[in-house]
């Protein structure tokens, strides 16, 4: 039935997209979200190039070899919210609300060119420029190249059919004016696209079915971040769980000590967040990984569980439900799963401390009628060096400690200097010199406290201000921090006391 008491309004092109542009993809997670489209389209092979010469010509370009589009479809898909996200999806399908395409791109340049073929023949291209559309104001959608450039870019479909993604003025990506410090920044992009592609479609990289990807010619290889080929890896009991339309299937890996596995493999599987980063909840949908790492909110990161990784596998059917969102990035366990999460996570975790710590040395410790055993030594990992330090929870060492509050800073001023200069560390420390410009800014709190204790002991041993920060800055301990950020802590620290 018409109603005679409304009237159209129409959302300003150029506001809209402007807005979309920063919906918050990385470059990284933007290019996949684009290859998602190629995946959806039965691809198996997946051409990435990421472009940018010292004559300023710069793009990312996506080649494909999927089923292709006629007219009409492409300009469904050029569409802004092209589907309708609440319709039912095929159970393969990666999409779902109809934007990705669009919104990827925009967050990356100003020009998005689309070149399709049918298996017939016949081609078909569509082009927005976000600057033509804010000069017109209007959702003017180009029915050919920009210009002479982006046709030449485009180039020619290879394969029988396929999908030719184009993407120029690089706004977002590049920053102009080109440089050797510009373009290294922009190589090291590069490498960050290829780590990360190789970890959210690992499961399309391999297999019968593979697909073969590839970023500016060079095959990209899948990163399995559970080490399954690995022999000293365990893999625990599998459970799975109902919820609403969808079975949930979950999936723990317990990852072997690094005595186990090679220096190589070790800092390979480290993962492009590090060891400590990568521990985690991964969650898939069909096959593509959303959250690479992750303990949902449910518990802490800790260095003991940084062995703990968890599949966990979910399908189109509960994309509402955990509040997948356009950028498939992010994801929401329902309240249901809840539980189990917790259950199975609790238990992966106690088998990464039993296997984190197999090594170190033990204490038995009687405490009300239990026996309890207790490690004197933790491990920790810095920029994937391990290092030892003492396990300031053991009970001895708690109860000796808060018995006489009188020389607790005497007795972590020493147990500092035993970690210090254990034979073991001194090794780890001369075995890697870490870089000027690799060196962090921000000091971890635990570190920070190290350094306030250190203060007040040379302040009681008589020490100058000078002598004092010259002598922190000493210790290996705190060398892969700027030098500037510890004279500015402790210089706070100074001033406080």
């Amino acid at each position: 039935m018409k109603n005679e008491n409304h009237e159209i309004i129409l959302p300003d092109a150029t506001a809209v997209i402007q807005s979309l542009r920063s919906i918050g993809y990385s470059i990284e997670a933007a290019i996949a979200d684009i290859i998602d489209n190629s995946i959806d389209a039965k691809a198996t092979i997946i051409k990435v190039d990421m472009i940018w010469t010292e004559e300023e010509v710069n793009y990312i370009r996506i080649e494909d070899n999927g089923f292709g589009m006629d007219e009409n479809t492409l300009v469904q898909a050029m569409k802004i919210g092209s589907k309708n996200p609440l319709n039912n999806r095929e159970n393969r399908i990666l999409g779902r609300f109809g934007m990705g395409l669009k919104t990827a791109s925009f967050s990356l340049g100003k020009r998005l060119t689309v070149k399709t073929k049918e298996t017939s023949g016949s081609e078909n291209v569509r082009c927005w420029d976000l600057d033509y559309i804010k000069d017109t104001n209007n959702w003017s959608l180009l029915k050919v190249p920009f210009n002479h450039e982006s046709e030449e870019l485009l180039g020619d479909i290879e394969s029988d059919s396929g999908t030719i993604v184009l993407i120029e003025v690089l706004d977002r990506v590049i920053d102009q004016p080109y440089s050797r410090r510009k373009i290294n920044k922009f190589y090291n992009s590069i490498r960050d696209v290829e780590n990360h592609l190789s970890m959210v479609f690992h499961c399309f990289l391999e297999g019968v079915q593979k697909i073969d990807l590839f970023l500016n010619g060079n095959k990209v290889l899948p990163w399995d971040p559970y080490l399954s080929k690995e022999l000293a890896t365990q893999e625990l009991p599998e459970e799975r769980q109902r919820v609403g339309d969808d079975i949930i299937t979950i999936q723990p890996f317990v990852l072997p000590h690094h005595t186990k596995i090679t220096t190589g493999t070790f800092e390979e599987y480290a993962g492009p967040k590090g060891w400590l980063e990568q521990q985690g909840f991964y969650v898939y949908r069909n096959k593509r990984l959303l959250v690479a790492g992750s303990w949902l909110h449910l518990f802490s990161r800790e260095e003991a569980y940084k062995l703990a990784r968890i599949k966990v596998d979910i399908t189109n059917k509960s994309d509402f439900n955990w509040q997948i969102d356009i950028k498939k990035s992010h994801a929401k366990p329902p309240q249901e799963i809840i539980s189990l999460l917790k259950r199975v996570a609790e238990k992966v975790r106690e088998r990464s401390h039993e296997v984190f710590y197999h090594r170190g040395t033990k204490s038995i410790v009687k405490k009300h009628n239990k026996t309890n055993i207790e490690h004197v030594w933790e491990q920790i990992t810095r920029r994937n060096k391990t290092l030892f330090k003492l396990n300031r929870n053991h009970t001895l060492l708690k109860d000796l400690i808060s018995s006489n509050k009188e020389i607790e800073d005497k007795l972590n001023y020493y147990l500092f200097h035993v970690e210090e200069y254990s034979p073991a560390n001194i090794v780890r420390y001369n075995t890697f010199q870490i870089e000027k410009d690799e060196k962090l800014e921000k000091i971890t709190i635990e570190d920070s406290q190290r350094m306030n204790m250190l203060v007040r002991m040379f302040l009681d041993l008589k020490y100058e201000k000078p002598d004092i920060i010259e002598q922190v800055l000493n210790y290996d301990t705190f060398k892969q921090y700027k030098k500037e950020s510890i004279q500015d802590l402790i210089a706070k620290y100074l001033e406080e006391i």
